[in-house]
């Protein structure tokens, strides 16, 4: 086992915890009850000034992340996802397109689809709730407890996530990467990314899939 090549941080105990801050207070994660028809709300900060990039072909692609929430440009291979805006404004890219949605709006991402958003208003915060069909509640909730607050504590170590472990949560929970290129190649490769990142992250570097300081599989929900 390679464990000694590689740098963890140490691991903030939320797995008790139903709403989780990150980024200095900055955002915040919070878990809805079970029979909601929602799995969790995001609170993200306000966008960058240049909340608009491009890429080399002048192509428009979503600004760097600036909080834990920022996910990158990612797919689902075997779930939907269905976003609701609460308050403030997104911005959803979903394949090669940008969609603005405001309070009150849905915005459903098929299977498969290439996707990500960011808060789209410089000056309020993102409030957005969302949940993955079919539901595997415990599954996804297992995954964002362990990437978000993984990614919040590798910032407070100053150390970079390293990207066996990401791929182990991402396996776990059917969460693929974006690769460039075409999608024909893109996607076969990132699913064998996912298969051999994970398998690489747990016999050679001794990750884990979970941990219980993020995320307790024996703690009975206290949400009603």
């Amino acid at each position: 086992m390679l464990s000694f090549l590689v740098k963890s941080p140490q691991r903030t105990r939320v797995a008790h915890l139903n709403k989780i801050a990150f980024d200095d207070g900055r955002s915040s994660i919070e878990f809805k009850a079970p029979r909601d028809q929602y799995l969790v709300i995001n609170r993200l900060p306000p966008a960058p000034l240049e909340e608009v990039a491009y890429d080399k072909r002048g192509k428009e692609i979503p600004s760097p992340p600036n909080c834990a929430l920022n996910p990158p440009l990612h797919w689902h291979s075997r779930q939907d996802e269905f976003f609701h805006v609460l308050e403030g404004k997104a911005a959803f890219y979903l394949e090669d397109q940008k969609h603005i949605a405001t309070a009150g709006g849905v915005v459903g991402i098929p299977g498969g689809a290439y996707h990500t958003f960011r808060n789209a208003n410089p000056k309020d915060e993102l409030v957005v709730e969302f949940v993955l069909e079919p539901r595997h509640k415990e599954r996804d909730e297992e995954f964002f407890r362990n990437t978000q607050t993984y990614r919040d504590d590798c910032r407070k170590a100053g150390i970079p996530r390293n990207l066996c472990q990401v791929l182990m949560f991402n396996y776990q929970a059917n969460v693929v990467l974006a690769l460039p290129g075409p999608r024909f190649i893109a996607k076969p490769l990132g699913l064998m990314l996912n298969f051999f990142g994970a398998w690489a992250g747990r016999l050679l570097f001794g990750f884990k899939y979970s941990y219980p300081e993020y995320f307790d599989r024996q703690r009975p929900s206290s949400r009603p």
